[in-house]
């Protein structure tokens, strides 16, 4: 089935901002990869896996696209921005793009600016439910292996936690939070956050020495979280 209008612009977007920088993290390309799984099948989803990794490609996609609807300018910003948020805040470079975006879709840049503040705070208080997660897959044997302190603290490195919230989130290995209320937190988020959530969980459980105990546990969790055991064990493949 060929993509909408608003699908095929929310792949280019995020495209376009995760090459922005001229790397596009890991955190970044699995985003993408979440985002081309629901809505592209079969050999249309090579395809674009091909596109994506090509900004030269992405560069004439975007300059062929009609606007879509006014209604979805809104939703391809929001997913777009989160492919900057990815490792951090946002960089200039992907602001730059991110408005050249926004100036396309026919929205005021005083406008975008507002709603990337607005984003980058909910991508903070998401981040938080993430620490707390991975502080629980790590000690899920009642200790953190030396590889899986390591991850944790690059696993904080590039969550956009606010300012001074690093050190709070360290704390959580003293006194790990409650895995149910971290569930209610999370299922209160639309789908594809909790995708992004889960996802940016899956180094940490490749660095746990008991293996198929933290795989066990994040297979739970996604499955709490409304996520098919079937996506979730296909998360941990990437």
């Amino acid at each position: 089935m060929p993509l909408s209008p608003e699908q095929e612009w929310t792949l280019v977007a995020c495209g376009l901002v995760a090459h922005a920088d001229g790397i596009v993290e890991v955190g970044e390309w699995d985003q993408v990869l979440l985002l081309l799984d629901e809505r592209v099948e079969g050999d249309e989803a090579t395809q674009w896996v091909d596109i994506l990794s090509d900004k030269a490609q992405l560069d004439k996609r975007f300059a062929e696209l009609q606007p879509p609807a006014p209604l979805f300018s809104e939703d391809i910003l929001a997913r777009s921005w989160r492919m900057a948020l990815a490792d951090g805040k946002g960089s200039d470079e992907e602001a730059a793009v991110h408005d050249t975006i926004a100036d396309k879709l026919g929205v005021a840049r005083d406008e975008t600016a507002r709603l990337r503040t607005q984003w980058l705070e909910q991508a903070q208080r998401r981040s938080e439910i993430v620490a707390g997660f991975a502080v629980i897959v790590a000690t899920q044997d009642d200790r953190m292996d030396p590889m899986e302190a390591v991850e944790y603290e690059s696993l904080l490195e590039r969550l956009p936690l606010g300012d001074g919230r690093r050190d709070a989130m360290r704390t959580l290995l003293d006194e790990p939070p409650a895995l149910d209320a971290l569930v209610g937190q999370l299922l209160a988020l639309p789908a594809e956050e909790r995708g992004i959530a889960m996802l940016s969980l899956v180094p940490l459980v490749h660095a746990g020495s008991a293996g198929q105990g933290e795989r066990d546990l994040f297979v739970d969790i996604a499955e709490r979280l409304a996520i098919d055991r079937a996506d979730a064990e296909a998360m941990l493949e990437r």
